[in-house]
């Protein structure tokens, strides 16, 4: 910070020249001697005072900003010494790692010392005595000094202001108080206009924020710790939570809210920085008035200042505390006054703030004012809510497999649950052999301690506050995390659970799981993970041929299974119920059985997944086809420029033609021989997914794509060559890294299964959309390096900030939402996570002598490291065709939550910066192009509108625009 040289403050400067102009200009000069001659004595000693305290003021105002500027000169030498008096607290600490929330008052302008008040010690007093243990409030610091020195200790005036501090122990009483004490307000006034000056608020604010800072660490704050701060002032100590904040939250890399209790507050200050302010201001306040008048930057003509955008963006709440004043009788530390529902203006202030430090937020309310959603429409059917399938119907274990060990049903835990439960609650529907009495229990689901994975959950755990563009989105239909707007570190587990209205949001968890069962001392059963659930349909799956309906127009159909013996589907016939699904809002059905029987994927078989109903009959929630997801390609391209050609041209010609139909093409860069090629893709082999898909044109085509460009969506995947037990034959197992905007379907984002975003029948799209997933499997980027004794990927590193970029998306970095839009979109967002993988994995080289060493003594290793070094500065070539990175991407900036309209001219120069990630289309074929000139083989999977015939819809491929 550069040292600011000495100027006298704008309102300061006004006074003055106003007083010249009055009193010493000749004619009005002489006209006051005139009548000061004529009052009597009284009244010249009243004037007298008057005129030594106005010259007074003034001085004061002029040495006002001198003691900050001294402490960041030096000039007080090795005499100062910051770390005395750390403030206090009441009630001890006996277990600083339980530690939840730190809570840090400072107090108005009427402070001289480091005790308080009467009533704010009785309102500190009673509000300490309502928190949690877990909750420690630091009180007794002096925030109108940048050296953390109170006005009657070690001063010239130290006098003075302590003949002023007792008086104001009678200011309720006697009017001389009211006037003596009067002067330790305007002293303290001038504190809180230096820490809203533009020039002189950064030394003093960073200053204050030393002492608060040495504070913390005193009472076991541990920087880096991501525990959260709470910064409470009253008045005055509005403006000097607000000036600091910035600095603090730098220092310690925590999240940060203040709660303002009459707090006059200037617009400078990076309100942007803030996890929230709340700002409670009683109707009878004539000082906290002041702010938005004489503060410019709180003016609504000044749009883009930090405090209007952090307005728009919901990090600023404004609330009335009803007929109460600023101070003294009336104001909101006033227990003899009430309110009309009974409750005191003290009681009021408690509960508001009480609530909210607890996590029991005043504010959470429901938006009933909205346009039904999808979503909601889609719940009239009994066949989508999970409570329509039994757990104790059981499935026959040679017909059906589980979709995975562990599956079940996040729920989201009630506010007051939460310092308990610390993730989300869990209802097993499915278990291990060894866990299979688990069923149908809740248990509680929770984040591994393992310290890689708490920096994960550190990094994307944030206060969630919606947006005045999250809560008009919201308003139009489109589904946010509702239940979680106003909750205190929201983190991924709690994101996931709490992303729709409803507890249905199914999972199956991926190993490693770590089981706690509950005991004497652990009252409920936990299941400890380190990888972000996978939202899945159905429990189980089978693989059958779908015959012909039982009756006509009917939900239930003859199905064959298939006979792994006789390789065909000549297995046991069951009937199975495939329901009708719901409409959407433009009258578009996800998907239809009509025909399905005939369809050009039947032959081969669907798999099915669902569960039984309450009748014992299965109930198909999502399909698949196996002519898809088997290892048997359809056709085969060989040499890289055929390759390069095949993605580019052939993959989204004659749509129109391929309506219904799947088609898998292995592109192959080295091999020469069909089954050579096949052989390349072995069984536990994994593939970087590159997923686009199309639009619903047609009779019924949807609102997107009724304009002659039609961009499409982008996600990055993951896909393992497994064998799957039921055809006895190698498939693809595939999950989408969904980085997905807000949107009416309840589409959360997130890691997604195959069968939930594209099989399942109501949510997924292979009935209703084109789409092409290109598999990339290019041993460098998708095989294990082994560094001492640990296994990892690069295509590891990728899915790790995938995940992250997920859990933002998911809360829209604590607005509540996320938008399409030049900047932000599924395609440069995904890309920025990639952007951020390869830079970490550079920068672990570049610092890392020790691995530098390993690669010089594993040559076979070396190589293909870089090889994955050159992909990765290709893939930032194109990624950045300028050459400068972007800003987000290089400091990895919560940036999300921003809607298209705020910034428009700013969104679009940012994205132009990484044209090539803009659009769908172009990014998954630049990716594809340079893995490709890397000899990757790649398998390209197609289907268009898949399943049973819609005539009223018709496909529309992405437009394409560049390479």
């Amino acid at each position: 910070m550069s040292k600011t040289s000495y100027k006298i403050p704008q309102v300061v400067l006004i006074v003055l020249i106003t007083f010249l102009c009055v009193v010493l200009f000749p004619p009005l000069r002489a006209l006051f001697l005139e009548i000061y001659g004529a009052l009597g004595k009284t009244w010249q000693v009243i004037i007298d005072l008057a005129q030594i305290g106005f010259f007074a003021l003034i001085f004061a105002a002029l040495l006002a900003p001198l003691e900050a500027l001294g402490w960041w000169a030096g000039w007080y030498g090795d005499e100062l010494e910051t770390v005395e008096n750390p403030g206090t607290v009441e009630r001890p600490i006996s277990n600083i790692s339980a530690i939840a929330r730190y809570v840090i008052y400072l107090d108005g302008i009427g402070q001289a010392a480091f005790h308080y008040l009467p009533d704010i010690e009785q309102f500190l007093d009673q509000l300490e005595a309502s928190l949690p243990e877990n909750v420690v409030l630091l009180r007794g610091i002096m925030p109108y000094s940048a050296i953390n020195r109170p006005l009657t200790q070690d001063r010239p005036l130290s006098f003075l202001w302590r003949f002023a501090d007792y008086m104001q122990e009678s200011r309720y009483g006697r009017l001389s108080g009211n006037l003596i004490s009067a002067i330790i307000n305007i002293r303290n006034i001038l504190i809180v206009s230096v820490s809203a000056d533009q020039r002189y608020g950064p030394i003093y604010n960073q200053g204050t924020a030393q002492v608060m800072y040495n504070c913390l660490l005193d009472y076991g704050y541990k920087p880096g710790s991501g525990v959260p701060i709470t910064l409470l002032g009253f008045s005055g100590g509005g403006q000097i939570s607000m000036g600091a904040l910035p600095f603090l939250k730098r220092a310690l890399g925590a999240p940060i809210e203040v709660i303002s209790i009459a707090g006059v507050i200037g617009g400078n200050a990076n309100a942007l920085k803030l996890e929230h302010l709340y700002h409670f201001v009683g109707d009878k306040d004539p000082l906290e008035r002041l702010g938005p008048i004489m503060f410019p930057k709180r003016w609504k003509i000044f749009f883009l200042s930090y405090w209007n955008r952090a307005k728009r963006k919901g990090k600023i709440t404004v609330s009335s505390l009803g007929p109460v004043g600023h101070s003294g009788p009336g104001s909101a530390f006033d227990d003899t006054k009430f309110l009309p529902d009974g409750r005191s203006y003290l009681r009021q202030t408690l509960d508001l703030v009480g609530g909210i430090i607890k996590g029991n937020s005043p504010f959470v309310q429901t938006n009933s004012r909205r346009k039904i959603s999808n979503y909601e429409l889609y719940q009239q059917g009994l066949f989508n809510q999970p409570s329509y399938y039994p757990l104790d119907r059981s499935v026959d274990p040679e017909l059906y497999c589980p979709v995975a060990a562990w599956m079940g049903r996040l729920i989201l835990p009630k506010p007051e649950q939460r310092y308990q439960i610390k993730g989300a609650l869990f209802e097993v529907h499915h278990a291990p052999k060894d866990y299979e009495y688990l069923v149908g229990e809740v248990v509680n689901l929770r984040w591994s301690d393992d310290p890689q994975v708490q920096v994960y959950v550190r990094s994307v755990t944030k206060d969630l506050h919606f947006s005045d563009e999250a809560e008009y989105s919201q308003s139009l239909g489109n589904i946010h995390p509702e239940r979680l707007n106003h909750w205190h570190q929201v983190d991924p587990l709690e994101s996931l659970a709490g992303s729709r209205l409803n507890d249905d949001q199914m999972v199956m968890l991926r190993d490693p799981v770590t089981i706690a069962i509950a005991n004497t001392q652990e009252k409920m059963t936990k299941l400890t993970i380190v990888n972000e659930p996978v939202q899945i349909t159905g429990r189980f799956y089978g693989l059958v041929h779908i015959l012909r309906p039982v009756e006509e127009g009917g939900d239930r159909f003859l199905a064959a299974h298939f006979n792994r013996t006789t390789r065909l589907f000549d297995g046991v016939e069951e009937i199975i119920c495939i329901p009708q699904v719901i409409a959407n809002r433009e009258g578009i059905f996800h998907s239809t059985t009509t025909d399905i029987e005939i369809s050009p994927p039947n032959p081969e078989g669907w798999y099915i997944y669902g569960a039984k109903d309450s009748s014992g009959i299965f109930v198909v929630q999502a399909i698949a086809p196996r002519s898809l997801l088997r290892l048997q390609p359809d056709e085969v391209v060989f040499g890289s420029s055929a390759a390069l050609n095949y993605v580019k041209k052939h993959c989204w010609e004659d749509i129109a033609v391929q309506k219904g139909k799947t088609k898998s093409v292995l592109l192959s860069a080295k091999k020469t021989d069909i089954q050579e090629a096949i052989a390349e893709w072995q069984e536990g082999d994994r593939a970087l997914l590159l997923h686009v898909y199309g639009g619903i044109g047609g009779k019924k085509a949807e609102s997107a794509a009724r304009s002659p460009i039609f961009f499409g969506h982008f996600a990055y995947g993951a896909a393992r060559v497994v064998r799957e037990p039921l055809a006895d034959e190698l498939s693809f197992d595939i999950e989408y890294y969904q980085v997905y905007t807000h949107n009416t379907d309840g589409i959360i984002a997130g890691t997604l299964a195959w069968n939930r975003f594209i099989g399942d029948r109501q949510f997924g799209w292979l009935g209703t959309r084109p789409i092409a997933d290109i598999l990339i499997k290019l041993e460098a980027f998708t095989e294990n390096y082994e560094f001492r004794g640990e296994k990892r990927s690069a295509m590891d590193v990728l899915i790790d900030e995938l995940e992250a970029m997920e859990a933002r998306y998911r809360i829209g970095d604590g607005t509540g939402g996320t938008y399409v839009g030049p900047a932000h979109n599924c395609a440069q967002d995904s890309n920025q996570a990639a952007y951020a993988a390869f830079k970490k994995m550079q920068v672990a080289v570049d610092s890392h002598l020790e691995l530098q060493d390993w690669l010089g003594q594993n040559p076979s290793q070396a190589n293909r490291f870089h090889q994955l070094m050159e992909l990765g500065k290709s893939i930032k070539r194109e990624m950045l065709p300028f050459g400068a990175a972007r800003a987000d991407w290089v400091n990895s900036e919560n940036t999300l939550g921003i809607s298209p309209e705020e910034d428009a001219f700013e969104g679009i120069l940012i994205g132009l910066k990484s044209w090539r990630t803009l659009l769908p289309r172009l990014a998954s074929e630049t990716i594809a192009k340079l893995f490709i000139e890397q000899g990757a083989s790649v398998w390209l999977l197609r289907a268009t509108q898949v399943g049973g015939r819609d005539s009223d819809i018709e496909p529309i491929a992405p437009t394409p625009i560049g390479w």
